[in-house]
Protein backbone atom coordinates (compact mmCIF):
# COMPACT_ATOMS: atom_id res chain seq x y z
CA UNK A 1 0.00 0.00 0.00
CA UNK A 2 1.40 3.70 -0.81
CA UNK A 3 1.17 6.01 1.70
CA UNK A 4 -0.48 9.24 -0.11
CA UNK A 5 0.07 11.49 2.74
CA UNK A 6 3.55 13.04 3.02
CA UNK A 7 4.50 15.79 5.70
CA UNK A 8 7.55 18.06 4.42
CA UNK A 9 8.51 21.47 5.99
CA UNK A 10 9.87 24.32 3.66
CA UNK A 11 11.10 28.05 4.58
CA UNK A 12 10.49 30.86 2.16
CA UNK A 13 11.94 33.99 1.72
CA UNK A 14 9.64 36.42 0.14
CA UNK A 15 8.29 40.21 0.06
CA UNK A 16 5.20 40.46 2.46
CA UNK A 17 2.83 41.51 -0.48
CA UNK A 18 3.75 37.93 -2.34
CA UNK A 19 2.76 36.00 0.51
CA UNK A 20 -0.89 35.86 -0.62
CA UNK A 21 0.49 34.60 -4.20
CA UNK A 22 2.55 31.97 -2.86
CA UNK A 23 -0.31 30.78 -0.56
CA UNK A 24 -2.80 30.52 -3.81
CA UNK A 25 0.19 28.67 -5.55
CA UNK A 26 0.96 26.00 -2.68
CA UNK A 27 -2.89 25.42 -2.59
CA UNK A 28 -3.41 24.97 -6.30
CA UNK A 29 0.04 22.31 -6.50
CA UNK A 30 -2.20 20.48 -3.51
CA UNK A 31 -1.08 21.29 -0.02
CA UNK A 32 -3.59 21.07 2.61
CA UNK A 33 -2.24 22.69 5.34
CA UNK A 34 -0.24 25.72 4.71
CA UNK A 35 1.12 28.13 7.47
CA UNK A 36 2.56 31.48 6.77
CA UNK A 37 4.34 33.35 9.22
CA UNK A 38 5.94 36.62 9.12
CA UNK A 39 9.54 37.15 10.51
CA UNK A 40 9.94 38.93 13.49
CA UNK A 41 13.58 38.96 13.67
CA UNK A 42 14.57 42.63 15.09
CA UNK A 43 18.09 43.12 12.87
CA UNK A 44 18.80 42.92 9.36
CA UNK A 45 21.26 40.23 7.94
CA UNK A 46 23.91 42.91 7.68
CA UNK A 47 23.50 43.18 11.35
CA UNK A 48 23.38 39.45 12.32
CA UNK A 49 26.59 39.08 10.30
CA UNK A 50 28.57 41.76 11.50
CA UNK A 51 27.21 40.29 15.63
CA UNK A 52 28.67 37.11 14.21
CA UNK A 53 31.73 38.03 12.77
CA UNK A 54 32.35 40.28 16.26
CA UNK A 55 31.44 37.44 18.42
CA UNK A 56 34.41 35.50 16.42
CA UNK A 57 37.03 38.62 17.39
CA UNK A 58 36.14 37.83 20.81
CA UNK A 59 36.81 34.21 21.35
CA UNK A 60 39.80 34.50 19.09
CA UNK A 61 41.06 37.49 21.32
CA UNK A 62 40.12 34.86 24.60
CA UNK A 63 37.03 37.14 25.06
CA UNK A 64 34.59 34.29 25.60
CA UNK A 65 33.55 31.77 28.23
CA UNK A 66 34.38 28.40 28.33
CA UNK A 67 31.24 25.79 30.11
CA UNK A 68 32.75 21.96 30.26
CA UNK A 69 29.88 20.78 32.63
CA UNK A 70 26.74 20.99 33.72
CA UNK A 71 27.88 22.57 36.89
CA UNK A 72 29.74 24.97 35.49
CA UNK A 73 26.66 26.00 33.47
CA UNK A 74 24.57 26.76 36.19
CA UNK A 75 27.43 28.51 37.87
CA UNK A 76 27.44 30.48 34.80
CA UNK A 77 23.45 31.27 34.66
CA UNK A 78 23.46 32.05 38.30
CA UNK A 79 25.84 34.79 37.38
CA UNK A 80 23.68 36.43 34.96
CA UNK A 81 21.04 36.40 37.10
CA UNK A 82 23.03 38.62 39.74
CA UNK A 83 23.91 40.97 36.88
CA UNK A 84 19.99 42.10 36.70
Amino acid sequence: MINKEMMATFSFEVDKSEAPRLRAVLKALGVTKLKIKEDETKMTKEEFFDKLESARKQIKNGQSTTINSKEELETFFDSLWILR
